[in-house]
């Protein structure tokens, strides 16, 4: 699938279930905060061109302490985005500008963002200083690496009733997510869900994030029996003609591409090349290896950090 239908699907989970997913993103134990809705995003100029979307912009309050309500805009990347501080920046001040709490004249709202990096590591928050002549500048975000977290965690904080069922969408994308014992576990709490129509929405979107991270077989395997089809997201975004077996033929189809004209350039490929194209899921990053064959010098300089890291 391409990275947008991972995005789509996020943007999906969170307006679901609002306040279960800002607990869950903020870790708060018991939410202080309420939320008040959505920021209608629509007719809003973003940067970075007409294909940009950023429409998960929260507005929050917190009824025990009288003031400004927050603007919180909340990014999701299917990998980290090396230009993300500035688009946040940008997100921002636009929203700031473009958006008012209230008709009172010179209302404003607080402002805060949010990163949800799906796969791969990152780090917007900066702050930028210089004393002596009293300038600062600092951007601190709610970050959060779900691959770098712990699936089981997650279950717990489920099971304790700390969050939200609704966020057992993200299991599949985290540490621990590769194992039958934790899926049945994952299958337990969600078959605890009583609305059907969410429930479904559950193991359609699990089994969407589960592609992003290679683990599809798995999952699909012990959610055989789940009716997703009753879901009302995925059929119509998996209708376009990225269905799991299409995107599958292309991932695979990039591979030999890479591995083709490797071979042409490098000779036979050595021992662990095939593997590591094996953990290699996405096909974007796929062509993007294949592109470098001619700048390369070696199969491990095709095949390195950059190329086939964590980011993956």
């Amino acid at each position: 699938m391409s990275p947008n239908v991972y995005d789509k699907a996020s943007r999906y989970a969170a307006r679901a279930d609002p306040h279960g997913f800002f607990s869950w993103l903020m870790r708060f134990e018991a939410n202080p905060l309420r939320f008040r809705g959505w920021l209608d995003t629509r007719g809003v100029p973003l940067p970075d061109g007409p294909d940009t979307t950023s429409d998960t912009v929260g507005q929050l309050d917190d009824p025990a302490q009288p003031g400004p309500p927050w603007l919180v805009v909340v990014e999701f990347q299917s990998r980290p985005d090396p230009d993300m501080f500035g688009r946040m920046l940008s997100y921002l001040a636009i929203f700031w500008k473009a958006a008012r709490p209230d008709e009172e004249r010179g209302s404003r709202f607080l402002l805060g963002a949010a990163v949800v990096n799906l796969t791969g590591q990152a780090s917007i928050s900066q702050r930028m200083e210089r004393t002596t002549a009293r300038m600062a500048l600092e951007l601190q975000a709610i970050e959060r690496n779900l691959e770098h977290e712990s699936a089981d965690e997650l279950l717990d904080g489920v099971e304790s009733g700390r969050w939200s069922r609704s966020v057992l969408v993200w299991a599949p994308l985290m540490a621990g997510a590769d194992t039958p014992a934790l899926i049945e576990r994952w299958k337990r709490l969600a078959e605890a869900e009583p609305d059907r129509n969410r429930r479904s929405d559950l193991g359609a979107l699990a089994e969407v994030f589960s592609e992003r991270t290679g683990r599809e077989d798995l999952w699909t395997e012990h959610l055989r029996g789940w009716n997703v089809e009753e879901s009302k997201i995925v059929n119509g975004w998996i209708a376009t003609g990225e269905t799991r077996g299409e995107a599958r033929g292309l991932v695979q189809e990039a591979r030999s591409m890479v591995l083709r004209l490797g071979k042409k350039r490098f000779g036979p490929a050595p021992a662990g090349v095939e593997a590591a194209l094996q953990a290699v899921t996405d096909r974007d990053r796929l062509e993007q290896i294949a592109e470098r064959v001619l700048d390369a010098t070696s199969w491990d300089d095709l095949l390195d950090a950059k190329t086939c890291g964590p980011s993956v």
